[in-house]
């Protein structure tokens, strides 16, 4: 007898939260359709002709495009964790120059990710300094974060060379 009581107690309880949940569960189910497809890469990008942007790609077998910045344009795009997170880039001081230190700050108001890119600037490529040793630290509001291995160039798109190194 107790078990036909809390099987019909499960039953109706079940039924209640579908109901009281229905409304709940399809938004949810419509935020997962609209939701944008998990990026695995940064699409490529292109400098205009007098800019210069930081270029910078994951270690490993696929080597995914994951850091732009073109300080000029105020504009920098991040890969982390599928998202490409779009962001406003205050100038920041110091020059690329082979031998020294770098390091960019940036801060996600929306996500609330502190962004700190760290690193060296190696020899000159073709394409521009190389950038070595280069982490990127995600931090989250919660104190967690995260260290990816980064490297790449800073490039520069000369006006006068239209054979210069602009899209990477």
């Amino acid at each position: 007898m107790m078990r036909w009581f809390l099987a019909g107690l499960c039953a109706v309880g079940v039924t209640a939260c579908s109901a009281t949940s229905s409304p709940e569960r399809a938004q949810l189910i419509d935020q997962a359709r609209n939701a944008p497809d998990r990026a695995d890469s940064l699409p490529p990008q292109n400098l205009p002709d007098g800019q210069c942007g930081i270029f910078l790609f994951g270690m490993g077998d696929r080597h995914p495009f994951v850091v732009f910045e073109n300080d000029r344009a105020g504009r920098a795009l991040i890969l982390h964790q599928g998202v490409i997170h779009e962001l406003g880039v205050t100038p920041q001081p110091g020059a690329f120059v082979q031998g020294e230190r770098f390091r960019r700050v940036y801060l996600d108001q929306a996500s609330n990710l502190v962004f700190t890119l760290t690193g060296e600037v190696g020899e000159e490529t073709g394409s521009g300094p190389r950038l070595e040793n280069v982490l990127l630290r995600t931090r989250a509001i919660d104190g967690s974060e995260t260290v990816r291995p980064l490297g790449g160039v800073y490039s520069c798109r000369d006006g006068s060379n239209r054979t210069a190194p602009g899209r990477l």
